[in-house]
């Protein structure tokens, strides 16, 4: 058995510094070769490692991750004190979290929240948090300027503790990525009762469903129209804030664990009978 996450060392390999690229397809490819059955974390993947690696329907299983309790909406008296520390205000800002390189499609984040009207940017910055990944230099100068404006502030990496609080505290989570094997930052914001614009790439439409707002992730212009509306139109902010919480609540570690089981003792059934 083998869990592929996603596929991007090979269909986004320049998004990967070479030597990683190198080794993962290496790994991976062999992997799949001697496994019995693959797992994805979604239906995109499912598909994508069939079809990259020719493999029969049979041999390839998707089971979607969950989200923990702890990403859950939060009263303000709580949110606080957390949020203190960054200089922050709950719903006072909208968030990015995940790892600051080219393949989550930042550099659009930031032209479509320029183009916002001033006193909307002004008014509700964007917070981004993750890792500084690769070939990231060239983002975080932009994120350094657009924060001298006032309108954007890069945290760094946010602790597990302080992660939840951070998507709790925002009035709306954006996620324009242009690859995922699963996206689960829209799940824990959706939990967060947050709501969510994203990308409609690979695997996102499974994760967001109905819930939010999502558009092509290479469209500047309609991202904008989406951010607009999530930050400023207060109807479609309570009925994704609700649907969100809908969606989430299909997505358990207990359904993945339980999913996951049964599909190890189908195989290991299998070939006990073999």
């Amino acid at each position: 058995m083998v869990t592929v996450h996603d596929l991007s060392v090979f269909s986004w390999a320049h998004c990967h510094p070479s030597g990683r690229v190198k080794v993962l397809q290496a790994e991976i490819a062999r992997s799949v070769r001697r496994a019995d059955m693959v797992l994805t974390d979604s239906e995109f993947t499912r598909r994508e490692v069939g079809e990259f690696f020719n493999l029969a329907a049979d041999r390839v299983t998707a089971v979607p991750l969950g989200v923990s309790p702890g990403f859950a909406p939060r009263c303000s008296a709580e949110l606080i004190p957390a949020l203190v520390r960054w200089g922050l205000e709950p719903n006072g800002y909208c968030l990015y979290a995940g790892t600051i390189e080219p393949r989550k499609n930042l550099d659009r984040l930031l032209d479509a929240y320029q183009a916002l009207p001033q006193r909307t940017r002004l008014r509700w910055p964007l917070v981004l948090c993750g890792y500084q990944g690769w070939q990231s230099a060239a983002l975080h100068a932009r994120i350094q300027r657009a924060s001298a404006q006032g309108w954007a502030k890069y945290l760094g990496y946010a602790a597990a503790d302080d992660l939840p609080l951070l998507y709790a505290g925002a009035r709306l989570f954006a996620f324009p990525s242009l690859y995922e094997g699963f996206g689960l930052p829209v799940l824990e914001a959706m939990a967060s009762g947050v709501p969510v614009v994203c990308s409609d790439s690979s695997s996102l439409p499974e994760v967001i469903g109905d819930a939010g707002a999502t558009c092509a992730a290479e469209d500047v212009d309609a991202l904008t129209v989406i951010l607009c509306r999530g930050i400023e139109d207060e109807g479609w902010r309570a009925q994704a804030r609700t649907a969100g919480l809908r969606r989430a609540a299909s997505f358990s570690w207990r359904r993945c664990a339980g999913e996951t089981s049964s599909v190890y003792r189908s195989v290991a059934s299998g070939r006990a009978r073999s």
